[in-house]
C-alpha cells in the first residue's frame, strides 16, 4: 500500500463525515498539480469535481469501496488498490494513466451509462485476472487501445484500431452463453447464423458500442474451450449478432495468434454501428465435409443470395464450374469464395453477365489432390 499526503482543497461547501464513513462532496473540489489524494473510505459526489490534477487513489485492504452521487468526477493519474474491489455506481474518469494495483473496478452490467472512462488517450498498467474493469469501460481518443474488460476473475482483453480517428468507444465482456444472457433482454441465438458459419461460442461473449471501419481484436483462455469451437485455429472467425436480420454474422479472419490456450483474432468490422455483440466462431468444426448447399434465391434480401459451399475457404486453389441443363458452361471461378449469385461469365451463353434464370443447375468443384465434387443445386426466383 502507498501513503500520501491527503490533500482537499475545496471551494463552496464540503462535508467530510467520518461517521458515517464516506467522503462526501456537495460543493466544489478541485485537486492542483502535483496533488496526492487518497480516499479510504466510500466517496459520494453530489457537486462538481471534473477537473483533478495530480494522483487519486482509492486504498482499502479490509474491505470494498464504493463510488456514488450524482455526478461524475474526473482525475489525472488514478490508482486503484483495493483488496475487496472498487465499487461504482457513478461514472468516474481518468485523463492520463491508471495503475490497477490490486483489486476490480465493478460498475452495474444492467446499467450501461455508468462506467469507467478513459478518457484524452490515456493509457493503464497493471491489468490482470484480478485486476480489471468488470462491466462497462469507455474509451475516447485516436489511437489502439486495449479494453481491460472482464467478468468475475478472468480479463478477457478486447482490442480495437480505430485508425487515428478520434472517438468514443464502449465495451464489455460476459462469461456467459449468449443464448441465456442475464443482462440483455434478448437471447443471441447461436443456433442461428449465415451459412459460412457453423460453430458459434456458448461460453462468452462481448459487448462492443464503436463506429464504422475498426479492427477488432478479441482474446481467448483455456476458458474459452477454443477445441469445441474448431479443431484448427485458422477456420476461426469473429461472428456479429445483427439484431434485424437475428442472426450471426461472418466478420472473418484477418490475423490470428497463439494457440488454443492463449491467443487473439482480429476482423475488420466495416460497419460497427450495425451489431452490438461479438463472439468467436467457426466456418467448420471437427468431423465436417464440404458441404454445398442445394438451393440459392438471388433476390437481394440478404438470405441465400449467393451459392454457398461451406468450408470452401479453408481449401486454396479449388476451381468451381456450373452448368445449365443442357450442359453448357455458364459459370467458373478459381479460388470460389462463395461469391456466385446467379449471373453468368460462361463464354458460351449467349451473353456473359447476364442473369441466369430460374432451375436445375450442375456443379463440378475441383479441389486438389481429392476427388471432384459434383452435384445438382437449384436457382429459385
Amino acid at each position: 500500500m502507498k501513503y500520501y499526503l491527503h490533500i482537499f482543497v475545496f471551494f463552496a461547501s464540503c462535508n467530510y463525515a467520518l461517521s458515517q464513513q464516506a467522503f462526501a462532496n456537495y460543493g466544489n473540489l478541485k485537486m492542483h498539480p502535483t496533488s496526492q489524494v487518497g480516499f479510504h473510505i466510500d466517496v459520494i459526489n453530489d457537486g462538481n469535481s471534473s477537473d483533478n490534477e495530480g494522483l487519486a487513489g482509492f486504498y482499502n485492504q479490509n474491505s470494498t469501496l464504493n463510488f456514488s452521487g450524482v455526478n461524475q468526477m474526473n482525475f489525472e493519474d488514478f490508482e486503484v488498490d483495493v483488496l475487496d474491489d472498487l465499487n461504482l455506481f457513478t461514472s468516474l474518469g481518468v485523463t492520463d494513466n491508471v495503475s490497477f494495483t490490486n483489486g476490480r473496478i465493478n460498475t452495474p452490467r444492467a446499467n450501461q451509462n455508468t462506467l469507467f472512462k478513459f478518457l484524452n488517450d490515456n493509457t493503464y498498467n497493471g491489468a490482470s485476472n484480478t485486476n480489471h474493469i468488470d462491466g462497462f469501460a469507455q474509451f475516447e481518443g485516436d489511437f489502439g487501445f486495449l479494453f481491460p474488460v472482464g467478468d468475475d476473475f478472468e480479463n478477457k482483453p478486447l482490442g480495437i484500431n480505430n485508425f487515428n480517428v478520434i472517438h468514443q468507444f464502449q465495451a464489455a465482456y460476459f462469461k456467459e452463453d449468449p443464448n441465456t444472457p442475464s443482462t440483455f433482454g434478448a437471447s443471441f441465438n447461436t443456433s442461428s447464423f449465415v451459412p459460412s458459419l457453423d460453430v458459434i461460442s456458448t461460453v462468452e461473449f462481448w459487448y462492443f458500442d464503436g463506429l464504422k471501419d475498426v479492427d477488432l481484436t478479441l482474446t481467448w483462455t483455456a476458458s474459452s474451450n477454443i477445441v469445441a469451437t474448431a479443431n484448427d485455429l485458422n477456420d476461426l472467425r469473429i461472428a456479429a449478432w445483427d439484431e434485424t436480420l437475428q442472426q450471426w454474422i461472418n466478420l472473418g479472419n484477418d490475423a490470428i495468434t497463439g494457440d488454443f490456450t492463449n491467443g487473439t483474432i482480429t476482423a475488420r468490422v466495416a460497419n460497427s454501428e450495425a451489431y452490438k455483440i461479438y463472439t468467436i466462431a467457426s466456418i467448420l468444426k471437427a468431423g465436417n465435409e464440404i458441404t454445398v448447399f442445394n438451393g440459392m434465391t438471388p433476390d437481394g434480401d440478404g438470405l441465400n443470395d449467393t451459392l454457398i459451399i461451406r468450408g470452401i475457404e479453408t481449401i486454396p486453389d479449388n476451381q468451381l464450374f456450373i452448368y445449365n441443363r443442357w450442359g453448357v458452361l455458364v459459370y467458373q471461378k478459381d479460388n470460389y469464395d462463395n461469391s456466385f449469385n446467379g449471373v453468368s461469365n460462361g463464354r458460351n451463353t449467349i451473353s456473359s453477365d447476364s442473369q441466369l434464370g430460374a432451375g436445375t443447375y450442375y456443379y463440378i468443384l475441383k479441389i486438389p489432390e481429392q476427388e471432384d465434387l459434383a452435384g445438382y443445386f437449384y436457382i429459385n426466383r
